[in-house]
């Protein structure tokens, strides 16, 4: 499970990072209703790929909080 949340954590900053190159793109090419969509659609993607890496980081501490306490009742 771990790798398939790893795997959906760097799609989404892959999605992320095209996204605000796309909006960067049309900031040159002055299309200002697209450089909004895909700055804010961008920056969406990192917020949540973020929030997921450290989700997963903050079940693995508690799993391996959850071990060692168990391990020390023993």
């Amino acid at each position: 499970m771990e790798k398939n949340s790893l795997l959906v954590i760097i799609f989404e900053g892959v999605c992320g990072l095209v996204c605000i190159g796309l909006g960067i793109y049309y900031i040159v090419c002055g299309a200002v209703a697209q450089v909004a969509v895909f700055m804010v659609v961008g920056a969406v993607c990192i917020a949540m790929a973020v929030r997921a890496f450290l989700n997963m980081r903050k079940q693995k501490r508690d799993r391996e909080k959850e071990n060692r306490d168990n391990n020390s009742k023993q």
